[in-house]
């Protein structure tokens, strides 16, 4: 089975949610604190690993949302 994996990114303006190996379109947000918020509750439905990227493009917070 293919990663999911939900990826909060910086864009210009605000931020996108972009979904790998899950067939959900990018989405827009405006501030990084929607897009995480938005990001948390896919990932949780999805059983995703959320990945938060700073705009170095470095990974600011990795987290396998099925952990427990």
């Amino acid at each position: 089975m293919p990663s999911r994996i939900i990826r909060v990114l910086p864009a210009e303006p605000g931020w996108t949610l972009e979904f790998s190996g899950l067939d959900i379109k990018p989405q827009r947000f405006p501030t990084m604190e929607a897009a995480i918020a938005a990001g948390w509750n896919a990932a949780r439905r999805q059983n995703a690993e959320l990945h938060i990227h700073r705009h170095d493009g470095d990974v600011h917070l990795r987290s396998a949302c099925g952990d427990k």
